[in-house]
């Protein structure tokens, strides 16, 4: 049974991602899009217009042309945008890379995306240009200032400060670049899929322009529940979510078309979270369930004037019924704390939260405008409603696929279109989506992926290690966290040298915080896939043997 969105459908353009955008800035040109909430340095739509075309007078002078892809690595700044917006006028993608990632993790994502050119923050640029070494397709690097970090006293061969990129005359008729809008890259953040190692996400202009356009609904439909006399453009959000991953990319190109004024928080700091709110008096805000625990549990929450708050949506990892009525009960202001369901290859989401009568808390929210859904048993026949299996979609902000990988995307994307994602759920009688468990090995830390692949292949490089498999175990701070079974080649490897090793080699997010344990042999099928269902029973045998001896 293919289920179809109830929701009113949403406008789809023909233009280029770059153009929409483009003519939101100007249209509200005198108007503050961005403020920095450490420096309170304030941009506005004007601003953020001409240094866009700056850059992609820039990115023209340096021969990055139409089919490009440059590499951003970093944190929530005020020059992200125009770095974005000036490499999509171009024709070109931005790969999206975090900035926590290590010099192993950035020379993978250079090579693997073939990135040409680089913009970076000053505090990521010596693990950068490290990297950058190794990968002959980059000719340049761009440093954007950072107010913690030192400008660097003289720039090496190759390397542009920012102030340099925005000092290029912008061209006032845009560049006529060719797009095809369904078919071009404009964003290419890194996703594991349903298995394996990071793969670049193909998101084309349309994936974007509507995923934008759906984002933007969902807020207005659920903010005029509580004022009918809202109006989007009069709104102040507030964004820590990295722009590196797609919920929080995403996010900001909603604001940025929709004119909302965004705070941006380089990194999350909840005395600075809620004094932002408290100032800028903020009625709606994108989360993730870690932030959730903080507003429903920290003291510092009681130290500021939070009543302007009426409406929280939750994304990128599960938030249950207990923790969303916490916060309401801790913010009586809240009206409502909904989730949302996604991922990188659905544009980030497929359903939003949909307030109502019956909200349903602990639900994934409604099936988005323009998009389809079913629900598949494990031989692939349709499902029912209340019936749990494979969550699939189809629509317009459906990946292109991964790049330079035809035989991954097959796996998850089918002939008809249908992305599976990996997810099991059901869907009720009123609309609402439930996800309850997961086909896919993925562990989610913070709402960030952790593929165990990438671990185990790193840990299978080390000489001691014969074997091995990683697993998330759960947990209250973080949902879930890392924990590696191994299996030694010899008898002098010890688990702080494991545990030290991937440490060394990937971001923070990564570390093997659950732990290692030893043992003889990885359960594994006859084919040779692991058995991780085992190991998660033996790892929840060992937590429980720790409770009881600490008792």
């Amino acid at each position: 049974m293919i289920f179809k969105s109830e929701l009113p459908p949403v406008p789809v353009y023909d233009c280029p991602f770059s153009n929409r955008l483009l003519d939101a800035l100007w249209k509200r040109r005198d108007k503050v899009a961005l403020v920095d909430a450490v420096t309170n340095v304030e941009v506005t739509n004007r601003d953020l217009y001409i240094q866009s075309l700056s850059v992609a007078a820039f990115l023209q002078q340096r021969h990055f042309y139409h089919g490009s892809v440059a590499c951003a690595v970093m944190h929530n700044c005020l020059e992200y945008i125009p770095i974005f917006l000036g490499t999509a006028i171009q024709g070109g993608a931005v790969s999206l890379a975090s900035y926590a990632f290590t010099e192993y993790e950035l020379e993978y994502q250079f090579k693997d995306s073939g990135s040409k050119m680089v913009f970076c923050n000053q505090n990521c640029f010596d693990k950068v240009v490290k990297a950058a070494h190794k990968c002959p397709k980059i000719t340049c690097i761009v440093v954007v200032p950072d107010h913690k970090t030192p400008k660097l006293e003289a720039y090496p061969f190759g390397v542009v400060p920012f102030e340099e990129v925005i000092a290029c005359m912008p061209n006032p008729y845009r560049h006529n670049v060719d797009i095809d809008i369904h078919r071009d890259i404009l964003a290419l953040p890194y996703s594991s899929g349903t298995t394996g190692s990071p793969k670049g996400v193909m998101i084309s202009n349309q994936n974007l322009s509507l995923e934008t356009d759906i984002f933007g609904a969902q807020l207005l439909q659920n903010m005029l529940c509580f004022d009918p006399n809202y109006k989007i453009e009069e709104d102040t959000t507030i964004l820590f979510l990295p722009m590196y991953h797609i919920y929080g990319f995403c996010a900001i190109m909603c604001y940025l078309v929709y004119g909302v004024k965004t705070v941006l928080m380089p990194h999350f700091d909840l005395d600075l979270y809620c004094k932002t709110i408290e100032k800028h008096r903020t009625r709606y805000l994108t989360v993730v369930p870690p932030i959730l625990v903080l507003l429903s549990k920290h003291l510092s929450v009681d130290k500021y004037d939070l009543s302007s708050m009426q409406y929280l949506m939750s994304g990128a990892a599960p938030a249950g019924k207990e923790l969303c009525e916490d916060v309401i009960k801790r913010i009586p202001s809240v009206k409502y704390v909904g989730q949302a369901y996604g991922m990188t290859e659905l544009t980030a989401g497929s359903h939003f939260p949909c307030y109502g009568k019956d909200p349903k808390f602990g639900s994934s929210g409604k099936l988005a405008p323009n998009m389809e859904m079913k629900i598949v048993d494990p031989a692939g026949k349709d499902l029912d409603i209340n019936e749990k299996g494979e969550i699939c979609v189809r629509g317009g902000t459906i990946m292109l696929g991964y790049l330079n990988r035809p035989q991954a995307t097959a796996e998850c994307k089918d002939d008809e279109g249908w992305l599976h994602t990996g997810d099991v759920g059901y869907i009720d009688e009123d609309g609402y989506v439930f996800i309850v468990d997961r086909i896919k090995e993925l562990i989610k830390v913070k709402g960030y992926q952790v593929p165990p692949a990438e671990l185990e292949d790193l840990l299978l490089s080390h000489e001691a290690i014969q074997d091995v498999a990683v697993i998330g175990i759960p947990d209250e701070a973080n949902g879930e966290i890392p924990m590696a079974f191994v299996v030694k080649k010899g008898q002098s490897l010890k688990e702080e040298e494991v545990v030290d090793f991937v440490k060394d080699k990937v971001a923070h997010y990564k570390h093997l915080k659950g732990g290692v344990q030893f043992i003889p042999e990885i359960p594994k099928s006859a084919s040779g896939k692991i058995l991780r269902r085992f190991l998660r029973d033996e790892a929840e045998l060992l937590r429980k043997v720790k409770t009881q001896s600490k008792i």
